[in-house]
């Protein structure tokens, strides 16, 4: 499905780019581009309820959110710059937003077969590149989740209800664009703790990180609770897998800045988690 080549990719990167210097008026430095050279990769994992491990990994060429690509069973998927945060006008201007989206393949089958109630799913992004050193906010990490109109009216729901996001941050509203039944603030625990340290990991409760990498690449891990695809309006309240009605798509994005414009905004480069705190350490086979 990927098979317009690196023009696409470089052309992609220059419109999202310049539509974030455009709405700036002007940039601090040089224009903040994705190295379309290099190729992000993505690993999706989770538990099945007899216990067996569930696993694909795929290279993603940067793209738009139609061109996606199958990564096994019910799932699509895309990398993209660009996402909700710019949609709604709250980006740094001489930033860039890194998202990384799923969409199911039949909306009406689970996005994620047999996963074990109680289970997690590790979504974890490696090797995205710039021209240029950056700095990753995990602060700006959050997932956007996108519902059928007909799920959330026969929930006694409004159509405004049909996105949905879980944040990093406990007060991000993204300039005021999105209401607080939206929203599941601090949802998102981000990992390692502010002092440096990895957090303790505690049952149910999500896990992020965003870090850079020695060799200057950006990488991400999210560990999701299958819960936080529930509805936060879903009057049931309930669960267990299969037992309410999930997201047809959700993608997972955070905010990059160039370092130098990190530092005069105080924004720290986030630590690297340590090994047995990365998402994808857990030993599984691959399907």
């Amino acid at each position: 499905m990927f098979g317009h080549g690196q023009n696409l990719v470089k052309w992609v990167v220059l419109v999202v780019a310049s539509g974030i210097a455009s709405a700036s008026g002007a940039g601090s430095g040089p224009l903040l581009l994705a190295d379309g050279t290099s190729v992000p990769q993505v690993r999706i994992a989770w538990t099945e309820g007899d216990g067996s491990r569930v696993e694909y990994s795929l290279d993603v060429p940067l793209t738009s959110t139609s061109d996606r690509t199958v990564l096994g069973r019910n799932l699509e998927v895309f990398v993209a710059l660009g996402g909700s945060r710019l949609e709604r006008g709250a980006g740094h201007p001489d930033g860039a937003i890194v998202r990384v989206g799923l969409f199911k393949t039949e909306r009406d089958l689970m996005f994620f077969e047999d996963i074990a109630n109680g289970s997690s799913v590790e979504i974890e992004l490696r090797n995205v590149r710039f021209n240029q050193d950056v700095t990753p906010d995990p602060e700006t990490l959050l997932q956007r989740l996108r519902y059928r109109v007909d799920d959330v009216e026969a929930c006694g729901l409004t159509i405004d209800q049909t996105e949905m996001f879980n944040l990093a941050s406990d007060h991000d509203d993204m300039g005021g664009s999105i209401l607080p039944s939206q929203a599941r603030y601090s949802s998102l625990v981000i990992e390692p703790d502010a002092d440096g340290e990895p957090g303790e990991p505690r049952q149910g409760v999500a896990r992020s990180s965003v870090w850079v990498e020695d060799d200057g690449s950006v990488s991400m891990d999210l560990v999701l609770p299958y819960r936080l695809l529930r509805h936060k309006g879903d009057p049931w309240a309930l669960e267990v897998p299969g037992t309410f009605f999930e997201p047809f798509h959700f993608d997972v994005e955070f905010q990059v800045l160039p370092r130098e414009v990190a530092e005069l905004e105080g924004i720290e480069m986030p630590a690297r988690p340590s090994k047995s705190d990365a998402a994808g350490t857990t030993e599984s086979a691959q399907r």
